[in-house]
């Protein structure tokens, strides 16, 4: 009795062990199989509306990867899974992935981060309540008649980027910027040199608000996997995180008044959700990093 029980219970073992290997193999997504499936149509024609395979071989596959889960290729690629999305962008990029910041990129220790208070401020999308996105010569320091004779002094790339929309937050000496990429970066504005940077879990695309903390200040963002941040402006490290969409494909934006971040999702049109701050004086993560 007992030996029966025990080739009984082996059967259905064997079977399932017979049976995984080609499930296993049919998970392994093909690169050429998924460009065939979803991409040939646009890139192999040659109307000049999308890169052709050609161009495509010289991108990294970071690069492409980025392009099809933040850029222009986001709402093309969401039935994509994401093997598959690694699995093409491997079979397609050909160039080497782009290095790193370097630490000759960042700040020297004794080089203060908003080193004094400045008129020249543009906090989130616009400097006032009005959204008019208008700043006076007096918070500018320079007048129309000035603007044709401005130089370039120092430019900042973001790493692998393919597009940027995210619009810049000035305060008092420090660019304030999301990328993407997902990145968060404080840069110092006189010189370009980066003081901190932070990974958020997907692309920010609304403007960075600075939001005062008593004597320091809080940076509210969001992202466009539904997540709303909220940083030490000075270190760069999270002091509080919430995801409020649920949808892989929101896109978010956040924004706040009277105490509350208002968010508003691109997925769900008309529908706002809204979330009182929490204690934005949190224990910080370790997700922002500095060098």
């Amino acid at each position: 009795m007992t030996r029966f029980r025990t080739e009984l219970l082996a059967l259905p073992l064997l079977m399932s062990g017979v049976l995984a290997a080609p499930v296993a193999l049919a998970a392994q997504a093909s690169g050429e199989t998924v460009y065939g499936k979803y991409c040939t149509t646009c890139h192999d024609a040659t109307d000049g509306r999308a890169p052709t395979r050609a161009a495509l071989k010289q991108m990294s596959p970071a690069r492409i990867l980025k392009t099809l889960d933040f850029g222009l290729m986001m709402s093309i690629a969401y039935p994509i899974r994401r093997d598959e999305r690694e699995a093409v962008a491997k079979f397609l990029g050909g160039a080497a992935d782009e290095a790193p910041i370097g630490r000759e990129a960042f700040c020297k220790a004794d080089h203060t981060i908003m080193p004094a208070v400045s008129q020249a401020n543009w906090n989130g999308w616009s400097p006032g309540q009005t959204n008019m996105r208008f700043q006076s010569a007096a918070g500018a320091g320079l007048s129309a008649a000035d603007t044709g004779k401005l130089q370039l002094k120092w430019a900042f790339g973001f790493p692998g980027d393919v597009t940027a929309f995210g619009a810049p937050t000035v305060l008092n000496g420090t660019v304030f910027v999301g990328s993407a990429g997902g990145g968060v970066y404080g840069i110092d504005a006189k010189s370009g040199c980066l003081h901190w940077m932070f990974q958020a879990g997907g692309p920010v695309r609304s403007a960075l608000v600075a939001v005062q903390d008593g004597a320091g200040y809080s940076l509210i963002f969001g992202d466009q996997n539904g997540g709303v941040y909220a940083l030490d402006a000075k270190t760069g490290k999270q002091r509080w995180t919430k995801r409020v969409e649920p949808h892989e494909a929101a896109r978010l934006t956040a924004r706040l008044r009277s105490k509350t971040v208002w968010c508003s999702c691109l997925r769900h049109l008309g529908k706002k959700r809204a979330r009182s701050i929490p204690n934005i004086r949190a224990a910080p993560s370790a997700a922002a990093s500095r060098r």
